[in-house]
């Protein structure tokens, strides 16, 4: 029983060594993995969605209303200040920091590493070429899978309503 008790306390020991040992990754090894991925390029790309996507936003909703010129020079100005808001909020001199902070809370150098060793491989490179083009896919599958939800959600909250109102009537009636 003194053997077990020996080994379970010097196994769980050198799996709170080994734990402890993990180095973390320093900054420049997660600069070189963030410049592996393209993070900065892809940054940017997602930018440039947002802002197509709140230009679409903004052409949806201004196609259900009636703007007049005025109005419209209004809303062009606004679109403008919340592109620069956006560039400078989502700049890259801004999320370079808190990409570092992050991924030096949850990696440790070794799995900086090795993740960085894969991303410099021909696969890496091919997947970091092959990401937009795959999350464009999945965007637009999502979108497509969005619409009958948004649908069944409507109906299911159409009925949630019809159902407040029932009982509404009820406590009226029983009064």
């Amino acid at each position: 029983m003194k053997l077990w008790h020996t080994l379970s306390l010097s196994l769980s020991f050198s799996l709170f060594v080994a734990t402890a040992h993990a180095a973390a990754p320093t900054d420049a090894s997660i600069k070189e993995l963030l410049q592996a991925t393209q993070s900065k390029e892809l940054l940017q790309s997602v930018q440039s969605q947002i802002d197509n996507m709140t230009a679409g936003i903004m052409r949806d909703a201004a196609s259900s209303t009636k703007i007049d010129e005025e109005k419209q020079k209004a809303l062009d100005k606004f679109r403008e200040k919340m592109i620069v808001i956006q560039k400078e909020e989502l700049s890259w001199e801004k999320m370079e920091p808190m990409l570092i902070s992050i991924y030096a809370n949850s990696l440790t150098q070794e799995d900086v590493d090795g993740i960085t060793a894969f991303y410099k491989s021909p696969a890496g490179k091919a997947y970091v070429q092959k990401i937009p083009a795959i999350m464009q896919q999945t965007m637009t599958q999502m979108q497509a899978k969005l619409k009958p939800m948004a649908e069944k959600v409507k109906q299911a909250q159409k009925e949630l309503n019809e159902e407040f109102a029932n009982i509404d009537k009820k406590k009226k009636s029983s009064k």
